[in-house]
């Protein structure tokens, strides 16, 4: 079955595309904010060691993001070129997500990165195809926004059952509060939701490549930088995105030591996604009446005005925390959906100017960026911290 792709999509093919967010979400959410606080205080590795390993593990997708961007753009099946991908990179990510998040007694650094990086490069096989196969689903300029809008929203969606289904299974059963029981639950919805997510795309169209003809890497990559459109959105998103990638490894130890909050105090992280989800849909009204670019650079804004209040924050101001992460949880609603719908319109240039359907190819440059940012502030945070003595299981004084 093909699609119309300068259509729309049905509700059934679009809640089918988009499930597949939501695994992926509930997967990259403990990277995010417990991975670090899991392995240092919990299993005793050094923050130093854990913040250069989180660093230096993207160092693989270097070479597998392009890699696989290409060959699926190349890949031709009976069942398609995205798919075939999807259902190899869905059991090597779900066997990662329970040895990292449920790991045996004994645990080195050399089992965090071993396991970190095969993580990824399951998240790879999936994610950049999955993405890729997003954007080629219409080449309708607002229905591109819808797609991308859902899918987002469906990833938050998935964060927030990381966050919420820990709490409740620990308020029902007695186990979910601290990090190695959340981290158990979690593994136990990825693995649900990542074997239904991939069923269900299956009956998602995929539309035919588009192209006229073949071209070599080094082609590709000088016509790629030459496309501007998308070489300003990219470094736009970068930037934009390596504020708050600081500061996601920070979080837990943050409220532990400087709100001195209990980690049970967690359900502060419900009032940021719930605002990231209004967000998604908010900005997808902005940018429907003025322009995608217009909405991201005011979501952008938003994002400014509330990073300040941390400042402000000391002991005892959960409350006051949630009021910021309301309003950062608005403004990075427009950091995911704004920017990959207007990646999936710049890539037409590319299609016109290459006459080749690279869209993998572009998207894994994306993601690899994107990845980089990640490693480096994690790398950056984690190793500041540890520079300055702080003991993420220890005591810290005033200084």
């Amino acid at each position: 079955m093909a699609t119309t792709t300068s259509g729309t999509l049905s509700n059934r093919q679009l809640f089918s595309s988009a499930l597949t967010e939501a695994p992926m979400a509930m997967a990259a959410t403990p990277m995010a904010l417990f991975i670090a606080p899991f392995y240092t205080r919990n299993l005793g590795l050094s923050l130093a060691a854990v913040g250069t390993i989180l660093m230096l593990a993207r160092i693989s997708d270097v070479i597998t993001d392009p890699l696989i961007g290409q060959l699926s753009d190349r890949t031709r099946t009976r069942l398609g070129r995205r798919k075939p991908w999807v259902l190899l990179g869905a059991p090597l990510m779900l066997l990662s997500v329970w040895m990292l998040f449920v790991p045996g007694t004994t645990v080195t650094n050399f089992y965090f990165a071993f396991w970190l990086i095969t993580l990824w490069l399951g998240w790879t096989f999936i994610g950049i195809p999955f993405y890729a196969w997003g954007a080629e689903l219409s080449t309708n300029y607002h229905e591109r926004t819808r797609i991308a809008s859902v899918r987002t929203a469906f990833g938050v969606v998935g964060t927030l059952i990381a966050i919420v289904v820990p709490l409740i299974s620990g308020g029902v059963f007695g186990y979910g509060y601290a990090i190695d029981e959340s981290l158990h639950v979690i593994a136990m919805c990825t693995t649900v939701f990542l074997v239904v997510a991939t069923a269900l795309l299956w009956r998602v169209p995929e539309g035919a490549p588009v192209e006229t003809r073949r071209i070599s890497l080094r082609e590709g990559a000088r016509l790629m930088w030459r496309n501007g459109p998308f070489r300003r959105l990219m470094i736009g998103f970068t930037l934009a995105g390596l504020g708050p990638a600081i500061g996601g490894p920070l979080y837990i130890l943050f409220v532990i030591h400087v709100l001195e909050a209990n980690i049970a105090s967690n359900v502060v992280l419900l009032v940021f996604y719930v605002a990231n989800l209004l967000g998604v849909g908010l900005w997808g009204v902005v940018a429907r009446r003025f322009g995608k670019r217009n909405a991201w650079v005011t979501g952008m804004i938003t994002v400014l005005i509330a990073q300040p209040g941390y400042w402000f924050l000391g002991a005892g101001d959960l409350y006051w925390m949630m009021v910021v992460f309301f309003v950062l949880g608005i403004g990075i609603g427009s950091f995911s959906a704004l920017p990959a719908a207007m990646k999936a319109d710049v890539i037409d240039l590319d299609r016109l100017k290459s006459g080749e359907d690279r869209t993998g190819l572009f998207f894994s440059v994306w993601s690899l960026a994107n990845k980089l940012v990640a490693a480096f502030a994690a790398g950056f945070a984690l190793n500041a911290v540890a520079l300055f003595g702080f003991q993420a299981s220890g005591d810290n004084g005033p200084t």
